[in-house]
């Protein structure tokens, strides 16, 4: 297991909540987070913690089934571990609360037929979980509650309001790329944070320190700093990329290589939106992380309300982001940039190119901008005479590295 890196806060905070609720005050703590951010990761290390200082843990997932998942998912899971590993108190629980057994796996072998009652199965849960408080306090853990169905998140509503005195902690995380304008755990959350008992923890990305940590602690040997700084960058705080982009290092021997693996991933996102919101993206992955709004609007060319339309709908799906100063957008996440426009096929990228470069030519754009995209378009003569402005801008800014380098690029494209 890779070591916590860069969430001593976060964790200072759910060993807080386990305090207070060892000490007979239950708890409740929702964590939030990008996917690969850590969230899984952090609740490991708690979940140990807990184990280690006596408590019954208790772990349930949640799974994406396309809509349509099996009813109190986690807890059918988090139960039928318990009924696994401690068959006699299982049993006891069982007899005290039969409600209980329609959330075992083996729900055929239930006996009888009779539809089972809800507020009867949501006191059963409720009991169960205080059930082992004599002996031991219980954590249960209920992980990627945005895939949870609405049964789930109503049981956990529910005990969220009755869990009162009881030495219970319970942790539900979600990841917040995936919850859209019109998820249905949005309206949730809204009332789960009006509950006295429940807290919110939010993990950002990490640190490029913490993630240079976290790579040198999965690669102990040696790397070049170049190659390091490539993958601290292009990681962009998020764990899983940065742990991806080292394997694909090892393997390939080419850190600026994007594993299809993780470009599979990222372009999950994509597909879920509509031609045309898809379309707008696939433009703003050429003119890079970040875009301007007028930019973008002069190579897109469709209608504004229909350019609106498809931006709005890539905003809700986290794809892009309005930047701090509102005018333009940038991708939620570097590599998802990279991901989508290595995805667009060679004439795809000429083509868009193209477009940026007439556009920037037309506007006035800087000269920089305008080489780039006029040597992915092939348009030599073009770029030629940008890299030489450029390299002049560059000049006059006190960055002659820079203007080496565009400097560099006008001398191989000279005639």
């Amino acid at each position: 297991m890779t070591p916590l890196v860069g969430r001593a806060l976060e964790l200072e905070t759910l060993r807080a909540a386990l305090r207070h609720a060892g000490g007979g005050a239950a708890s409740a703590v929702v964590v939030a987070g990008d996917a690969g951010v850590g969230k899984t990761r952090l609740l490991a290390e708690l979940a140990e913690l807990a184990r280690a200082e006596g408590w019954l843990t208790l772990i349930g997932h949640c799974v994406d089934f396309d809509g349509a998942p099996p009813p109190y998912l986690p807890f059918t899971e988090a139960f039928g571990r318990f009924a696994a590993t401690e068959p006699e108190h299982a049993a006891e629980l069982l007899d005290t609360h039969p409600a209980i057994r329609h959330l075992l796996p083996q729900r055929g072998a239930r006996e009888g037929h009779d539809r089972l009652d809800r507020g009867e199965l949501f006191e059963s849960v409720h009991d169960a979980l205080a059930f082992p408080n004599a002996d031991r306090p219980v954590l249960l853990i209920v992980e990627d509650v945005h895939w949870a169905d609405q049964a789930t998140r109503d049981l956990l509503g529910f005990l969220f309001t009755r869990l009162t005195g009881e030495r219970v902690l319970i942790v539900a995380s979600y990841r917040a790329d995936d919850l859209h304008r019109r998820h249905p755990l949005r309206p949730t959350l809204a009332q789960w944070s009006r509950l006295p008992i429940v807290e919110r923890v939010n993990l950002p990305g990490l640190s490029g320190e913490d993630v240079r940590s976290l790579v040198r602690a999965a690669h102990p040997a040696p790397i070049p700093e170049a190659e390091l700084g490539d993958i601290v960058s292009r990681a962009d705080g998020n764990a899983f990329f940065a742990e991806e982009l080292l394997a694909a290092s090892e393997q390939y021997g080419d850190s600026r290589q994007l594993p299809w693996q993780l470009a599979d991933v990222l372009l999950v996102r994509l597909d879920r939106l509509g031609d045309a919101a898809r379309e707008v993206v696939r433009f703003a992955a050429v003119g890079g992380r970040r875009v301007n709004h007028e930019l973008l609007t002069a190579v897109v060319r469709i209608a504004p309300d229909a350019l609106d339309a498809a931006l709005r709908e890539a905003v809700d799906a986290h794809v892009l982001e309005p930047t701090p100063s509102g005018r333009g957008y940038t991708f939620r996440h570097a590599l998802l940039a990279e991901a989508v426009y290595d995805d667009l096929l060679p004439g795809e990228r000429v083509r868009l190119h193209a477009a940026y470069a007439q556009a920037l030519a037309t506007d006035g754009g800087a000269a920089a901008e305008l080489a780039r995209h006029a040597r992915a378009s092939h348009d030599v003569p073009t770029a030629y005479r940008a890299s030489l402005v450029a390299g002049e801008d560059a000049m006059r800014l006190a960055a002659p590295r820079e203007a080496l380098q565009h400097l560099q690029t006008a001398l191989e494209l000279a005639p």
